[in-house]
């Protein structure tokens, strides 16, 4: 498998947790949340340091900005989750503060898959692509495993 496949096997999950999340009461639904922070959290940091970076030293200044894109729509993403993390559960607006992160996830992970995979197909060998994924999970796990520990502590 390559790291592209993985990226959107990983893009499915985070889809399906959503409906859980949306689904859930109560505890049960900020735990989900919790999940879907951490999994993210270590999914976005491993893009910025292994594929990013790989897919940027390979294209034109043009195609860079697709990058930056993405980088930024990560950091409106890691915003909104920080905002919901500091909302009781309970709290009337918790849904809505989840509706829109959802939408921005959403958005982001269609132009990922759409822009950002595409190009990085067409700029990577399908060697590299498959080189890098032991790396990218390795990343995903150590972030991951912070944001969980981080999660913890609140």
């Amino acid at each position: 498998m390559d790291v592209l496949t993985h990226i959107k096997e990983e893009h499915e999950q985070f889809r399906d947790l959503m409906k859980e999340i949306e689904n859930a009461a109560g505890q049960k639904k900020k735990e989900l949340f919790r999940e879907l922070y951490a999994q993210l959290h270590g999914h976005h940091e491993a893009e910025e340091h292994v594929v990013f970076p790989l897919v940027k030293e390979k294209v034109g200044e043009e195609d860079k900005e697709v990058v930056r894109e993405m980088i930024e729509e990560h950091s409106l993403g890691n915003y909104q989750f920080s905002v919901i993390e500091k909302t009781f559960v309970d709290n009337e607006t918790w849904d809505a503060k989840f509706s829109v992160l959802k939408e921005v996830l959403e958005h982001h992970m269609k132009e990922e898959e759409d822009e950002l995979i595409t190009l990085a197909r067409k700029v990577l060998s399908k060697e590299k692509l498959e080189e890098v994924l032991e790396e990218f999970e390795t990343v995903l796990e150590k972030k991951k495993k912070e944001k969980e520990n981080d999660l913890k502590q609140k």
